[in-house]
C-alpha cells in the first residue's frame, strides 16, 4: 500500500525545486522586459517624431499642389470672363495659352470647346482630340459646357504625358453657356515640378485613386513597403484622387544599435547559465516526478473506483480506506484508520453477523461469491453490501493483512421489487382501458402482450404463454375493420414500435365502433327518407308551375282556334291565313311540350339542353305573345338592344319562360300606374364575360323587406299570385350558371337583371 504522507510530501519537494528554477528565470525576464521596454519607448518616440514630421510635410505638399491646380483653374476662369466680355480674341487666346504652357510644364494643353466637346481654339493644335475618344472624360467636359458648372475629369492616359486630368470652366455668351475652357494637367509633371527635393529625399510621393492604385509617383529611391504612411484628399480634381506619402526606411542612431547588441549578448549569457543550471536540476527532479506520477496515478485509480476499498492488518485494525468507501459509510478517512472492531458503521441489530463475517475473513474463509451483509451510514441509514475479501501481500511476498472490496447492492435489490410493482400498475391501467390493446411481433406475428378488453373481444385464453395469433384477424389493416366472427366493427390504429428486447413490434389499438356504425346507418336511412320527401315537395311545386306555365301556350292555341272558327263561319278565312294560324297553333303546342319536358328535367335534376341561340330572337318570340296585354294596358315599350351580341349557348325554351314571366310581371306591376307613365324597358348588353338582360318597369316598386323573400316558393306580392314564377325563373337562370337579381328602378318601379356567363359559350364551342 502507498503511504499518503510520502505521496503528499513529493509535490512539496517538486514545488520547491520549481521555485528555485523559476527565480533566475524571473530575474532574466524582468531584465529583458526592462530593456525591451526602454528600447520600445525610444523607438516609439522616434517613430512619433517621424510621423509628426510626415504629417506636416504632407499637408504642406498637399496645399502646394492644390494651390498650383487652383491657379490653373483661376486661369480658366479669367479666360471665361474675358470671353464673356468679348475681350478675348483668338490671337490673344493663343498668346496667353502659349505663355502659360511654357511657364508650367505640367500644363499639357489649353483649349476652348463647344458643348459637344469639339475644339474651337486649341493650343497646341488638336490637343483635345484624344479626349474625344474617351467617353468617361468627354462626358464631364460636355456637362460643364451645357449646365454651366466647373468640373474635372477622371484620370486618363494622355499621349506623351502619361496620367492626366482635365479641368473645365464653362464659357458664357450673354446668359447662355456656349462651351467650356479646358486645361489638361499631367500628374507626373505636376509632381516633378512642384515636389521639392527635400520632400522627395524623405518620402515617396504618390497620387492614388479610389482603389488604392498608384496613378502617378515621384520616386527618388526604390519603392518600399512601410507602415509609416499618410494620405490626404487631393481635391480638386475630384473622383477620389488622394496624395499619399510613404517615408523611406532610415537607419537608427549608432548608440541604439550598440545597446541592442549589449542586450542581446547579456541575454545569451544568461540563457547559457540557465541551461547549465537546468541540466543539473533535471536529473534530480526526474526521479521525484516519476515517483509522483506513479503515486498520483495509483491514487487516482483508487479514488475513481465505485467500489469501496478497505485494508486491515493482521490484528484487524483498519489501515486504508478509499474515497468510495468513505462516501458509502459517511465517515471520513481519519475517523476510520486505526479503528478495531466493533466498527462505527455496524448497525446494532446486525453486530453479531458483522463480527462473524469479520472473524471469517481473518481466518481466511473468503468465498468466491463474497458475503452479504448490512451496514449503517453515519446518518443511521441502513444499506446492503456485497463484500469480497482477499489476503494483502507486500513486495516481499509476505501477507501483511486483508484487502476487502464492497459494492452497494441496495438498489439492485429494490429494482426487481419496483419493476414488479410498476408492471402490476401498468397491467391494471391497461386492463382498465375499454379499447383492445395488443403488442405482436412484426415478423412472426406472435402475441407478446394484450389487455383484458382484447382477450374478451377476440376470445383469447388468459394464459401468458406465447400465442401465435392475428390480433384483429386482418393483419396489416388500419382504419375501420369488420370482424366477421364476432360481427363487430372496430376502429384500428397501428404503430410500429420497439419492444423491451429491442425487437420490432406492432402496437394495435382497436376501439369498438359497432354502435356508432349502426347509428350512422340509421342516420343515412333517415336522410334518404327526408330527401325523398323533399323530392315529393319539389314535384308538387313543379305541378303548380306546370299549370302556371302551360296556361299561356294553351290560351294562345285556344285563341288561334277560336279565331279560325269565327273566320271560317263568316267565310273570311283565306288559305294562307289558315296555314299561318295552324303554324302558330303547332308552334304553341310545341312550346307547351317543351315546357313540360323542361319542367320534367328540372324535377329530375337534369342539365339543360343547350343550343346556339340569339337573345334578340328569344325576345322577338316572347313579345308577340304579350302584345295583347301591352296594348290593353297602354304600356309603352322601350328596347335598347346591344349591337353584335355573341351567340348564347342555352336552353331556348327555358330562357323564353324567364323572359315571358319577367315581362308579364312588369306589365302587371304597372296596373295602378297612370297610363302616360307606363313604360317597359328591355335592355341587352355585354359586360365583360357576361350577357346582361334588364327588364325595368315604372310600377309602385318592391319594398326592401319584400326583396329578401321575393324568390322564395309560394311567396307573391299579388293577391292572386301563386308565388312560383320568380322562383322558377331563378332556378332556370342558376341552371345556366347565371344570376337573377332585382333592385329599385331610378325614377320609380323595379328592375330585374339576368346575367348569363359567356364562358359557357366557349366551353360548348370547343
Amino acid at each position: 500500500m502507498s503511504n499518503p504522507a510520502v505521496i503528499n510530501s513529493l509535490p512539496r519537494l517538486s514545488r520547491r525545486a520549481n521555485w528555485l528554477w523559476a527565480m533566475p528565470n524571473l530575474a532574466m525576464l524582468c531584465f529583458l522586459a526592462a530593456g525591451a521596454a526602454l528600447l520600445l519607448f525610444l523607438n516609439k518616440n522616434e517613430r512619433e517624431s517621424r510621423r509628426e514630421a510626415l504629417i506636416k510635410d504632407v499637408m504642406w505638399q498637399e496645399q502646394t499642389l492644390k494651390v498650383q491646380i487652383q491657379g490653373h483653374q483661376n486661369y480658366l476662369i479669367e479666360l471665361a470672363r474675358d470671353y464673356a466680355r468679348r475681350e478675348l480674341t483668338e490671337r490673344s487666346f493663343y498668346t496667353s495659352a502659349a505663355s502659360l504652357v511654357a511657364n508650367n510644364s505640367e500644363l499639357v494643353a489649353v483649349a476652348l470647346t463647344n458643348e459637344y466637346g469639339e475644339a474651337v481654339w486649341s493650343y497646341p493644335a488638336n490637343a483635345v482630340d484624344p479626349l474625344r475618344t474617351l467617353p468617361a472624360v468627354l462626358e464631364p467636359l460636355q456637362r460643364s459646357a451645357r449646365i454651366g458648372l466647373s468640373s474635372s475629369t477622371p484620370v486618363f492616359d494622355y499621349p506623351g504625358a502619361g496620367p492626366a486630368v482635365a479641368l473645365a470652366q464653362p464659357s458664357m455668351a450673354g446668359n447662355h453657356t456656349v462651351g467650356a475652357f479646358v486645361a489638361v494637367v499631367s500628374l507626373k509633371r505636376l509632381l516633378r515640378n512642384h515636389v521639392p527635393w527635400w520632400i522627395a529625399q524623405r518620402y515617396q510621393i504618390n497620387v492614388i485613386d479610389l482603389q488604392g492604385e498608384v496613378v502617378a509617383a515621384r520616386l527618388e529611391q526604390e519603392p518600399i513597403v512601410n507602415e509609416l504612411t499618410q494620405e490626404l484628399a487631393l481635391d480638386p480634381p475630384g473622383y477620389g484622387l488622394r496624395l499619399r506619402a510613404t517615408a523611406y526606411q532610415t537607419s537608427g542612431p549608432l548608440w541604439l544599435k550598440v545597446l541592442y547588441g549589449v542586450l542581446a549578448g547579456l541575454s545569451l549569457l544568461m540563457l547559457w547559465s540557465l541551461w547549465v543550471l537546468k541540466r543539473h536540476m533535471r536529473e534530480r527532479l526526474a526521479a521525484e516526478k516519476a515517483l509522483t506520477r506513479e503515486m498520483s496515478y495509483r491514487r487516482a485509480m483508487e479514488d475513481s473506483l465505485v467500489s469501496g476499498m478497505r485494508a486491515m492488518d493482521m490484528e484487524g485494525r483498519i489501515t486504508y480506506v478509499n474515497r468510495a468507501f468513505c462516501r458509502m459509510v459517511g465517515f471520513e478517512a481519519h475517523e476510520l484508520i486505526g479503528r478495531k472492531p466493533p466498527m462505527p458503521y455496524w448497525p446494532p441489530e446486525s453486530t453479531s453477523q458483522c463480527e462473524m463475517v469479520y472473524a471469517a475473513i481473518r481466518r481466511g474463509e473468503c468465498p468466491p461469491n463474497g458475503f452479504s451483509v448490512r451496514f449503517m451510514r453515519k446518518s443511521g441509514e441502513r444499506f446492503d453490501v456485497r463484500l469480497y475479501a482477499s489476503p494483502l501481500i507486500d513486495g516481499h511476498g509476505q501477507q501483511t493483512g486483508w484487502m476487502a472490496s464492497l459494492n452497494d447492492v441496495t438498489e439492485l435489490k429494490r429494482e426487481p421489487e419496483a419493476l414488479k410493482a410498476s408492471h402490476e400498475r401498468f397491467v391494471a391501467v391497461l386492463n382498465g382501458v375499454d379499447a383492445a390493446v395488443a403488442v405482436t411481433d412484426r415478423d412472426s406475428g406472435e402475441l407478446l402482450m394484450s389487455n383484458r378488453a382484447f382477450r374478451e373481444s377476440f376470445q383469447l385464453p388468459e394464459g401468458d404463454g406465447p400465442l401465435c395469433a392475428l390480433p384483429l384477424r386482418q393483419a396489416g389493416k388500419e382504419g375501420e375493420v369488420f370482424d366477421p366472427v364476432a360481427t363487430r366493427w372496430y376502429q384500428v390504429r397501428r404503430r410500429e414500435s420497439v419492444w423491451v428486447d429491442q425487437s420490432l413490434v406492432w402496437l394495435d389499438i382497436a376501439t369498438d365502433i359497432t354502435e356508432k356504425k349502426l347509428a350512422g346507418e340509421r342516420e343515412r336511412q333517415q336522410a334518404e327518407k327526408l330527401q325523398q320527401t323533399a323530392r315529393l315537395v319539389a314535384m308538387g311545386e313543379m305541378a303548380s308551375s306546370l299549370a302556371h306555365e302551360l296556361n299561356q301556350p294553351l290560351a294562345a292555341i285556344s285563341s288561334y282556334g277560336t279565331a279560325c272558327r269565327n273566320l271560317s263561319k263568316m267565310g273570311q278565312l283565306p288559305p294562307e291565313d289558315l296555314d299561318t294560324a295552324l303554324d302558330r297553333i303547332t308552334e304553341q303546342a310545341r312550346r307547351a311540350g317543351e315546357i313540360i319536358r323542361g319542367i320534367r328535367e328540372f324535377v329530375h335534376r337534369r342539365e339543360p339542353k343547350r343550343t346556339a341561340c340569339q337573345i334578340d330572337e328569344l325576345i322577338d318570340t316572347v313579345l308577340p305573345l304579350l302584345g295583347a296585354p301591352l296594348r290593353k294596358q297602354n304600356v309603352r315599350l322601350v328596347e335598347r338592344r346591344g349591337s353584335e351580341l355573341p351567340v348564347l349557348y342555352a336552353d331556348r325554351v327555358m330562357l323564353e319562360q324567364v323572359l315571358f314571366n319577367l315581362i308579364k310581371n312588369a306589365i302587371e306591376a304597372m296596373a295602378d300606374t297612370p297610363p302616360e307613365a307606363r313604360e317597359l324597358t328591355i335592355e341587352t348588353s355585354r359586360r365583360g364575360h357576361q350577357l346582361v338582360i334588364t327588364v325595368a318597369d315604372r310600377g309602385r316598386g318592391i319594398e326592401p323587406e319584400q326583396m329578401t323573400r321575393l324568390f322564395q316558393p309560394f311567396y307573391s306580392t299579388k293577391p292572386e299570385g301563386m308565388g312560383m314564377g320568380l322562383n322558377i325563373c331563378r332556378s332556370i337562370v342558376e341552371y345556366h350558371h347565371g344570376r337573377l337579381g332585382v333592385e329599385a328602378n331610378p325614377g320609380g318601379g323595379s328592375r330585374f337583371t339576368v346575367s348569363l356567363p359567356l364562358a359557357l359559350e366557349i366551353a360548348h364551342a370547343n
